[in-house]
């Protein structure tokens, strides 16, 4: 996990209470300010599980290429790698568990870079996960050294915060 993740995750991890998904009314983006530019809030719609970006920092725009606020996952262009992303919401849905990993940006045609990503659950209301805390980072593959498209639950990690 990069430096800016695990700040990004120990925030979320400050929210957690009583080993409760954190609420998604307890985000407070002023906790992570300066994090914001590459933080997505992607909500789960109860009917036939769709992934929709409410917001979508700066940094990811740039990024992308395009804006990403108020698109499904599945209508972003991942190529290939949309049933893998897919995966990874589903998951930390499923299991109310953050998850990380890296990916190749090769459907973006930049296969030189590398998205090491982040994926943190709020609770809504009922407790359930109503939202997934999204942290993406962008660097040039040489930089990496772990295999690209793995993916691993976040809390392996937090021994190293």
């Amino acid at each position: 996990m990069l430096g800016d993740q695990r700040e990004v995750y120990a925030y979320w991890r400050d929210l957690t209470r009583s080993g409760a998904i954190p609420a998604r009314h307890d985000f407070k983006p002023a906790g992570i300010v300066r994090r914001l530019p590459l933080v997505s809030m992607i909500e789960i719609s109860d009917c036939a599980r769709r992934f929709r970006c409410r917001l979508a920092g700066t940094g990811l725009r740039d990024m992308f290429g395009e804006e990403l606020t108020g698109r499904f996952i599945g209508d972003l262009g991942f190529g290939e790698d949309t049933g893998f992303a897919r995966d990874v919401y589903e998951s930390v849905v499923e299991t109310g568990e953050p998850a990380q990993g890296y990916s190749r940006l090769a459907w973006r045609n930049r296969p030189t870079m590398v998205q090491a990503w982040l994926r943190l659950p709020l609770a809504g209301p009922d407790g359930r996960v109503s939202t997934v805390l999204g942290y993406d980072r962008f660097l040039p593959m040489e930089r990496m050294s772990a295999r690209p498209r793995m993916a691993a639950p976040a809390r392996e990690y937090a021994a190293a915060i």
